[in-house]
């Protein structure tokens, strides 16, 4: 009889309590979802924005002027550039080459961060359906598993379409979608 209650006792330790031992199993799952958004990159000190004082990829003062790549390799990618660019790189095509050239590395840079960032939260996805084993927790588990079925990587999708030699083979999502 003692046996069983230290049986009982140790089932119950492993058991959370309540909502916040619920929420305390997750703690290292959304500490890893968090540092994965976080920008690990400082490959340049053009911030969020993947620009540089010629370009911004998004429209920040004094880049509000909207162009898109027609010299690049890859053409129609979107970036914004200040008026004093407007009046002088932009007339100048070798220059003008050189910055859409940038501005492709930079477009890709900032794909394959997002596309990593949406297989972290896809595998974060995975990992909290596993989880839910218990059948109190069946309905959550079944959200999830709804969730992540509707989930596509759509940044490592156009990753692989507009740059597909920087994506190895063994990783692209392209042959993962027929299973």
């Amino acid at each position: 009889q003692q046996q069983q209650q230290q049986q009982q006792g140790q089932q119950q330790q492993r058991r959370p309590e309540g909502p916040l031992g619920q929420l305390a199993q997750f703690i290292p799952l959304l500490l890893i979802l968090i540092l994965s958004f976080v920008n690990m990159g400082g490959e340049d000190d053009a911030g969020a924005t993947g620009g540089s004082r010629y370009f911004s990829l998004t429209p920040v003062q004094p880049h509000t002027n909207p162009l898109a790549t027609k010299l690049a390799t890859v053409k129609d990618i979107p970036y914004y550039v200040s008026d004093q660019f407007l009046r002088t790189v932009a007339r100048d095509r070798y220059q003008l080459s050189q910055v859409e050239r940038m501005v492709e590395r930079s477009y890709e840079r900032e794909l394959s961060d997002e596309c990593k960032n949406q297989k972290v939260y896809k595998r974060m996805l995975e990992l909290m359906a596993k989880s839910k084993i218990t059948e109190a927790q069946r309905e959550t588990r079944e959200t999830l598993m709804m969730e992540l079925r509707g989930f596509e990587l759509t940044r490592c999708l156009e990753l692989e379409d507009l740059f597909p030699r920087s994506v190895p083979v063994k990783d692209r999502v392209l042959g993962e979608m027929d299973l």
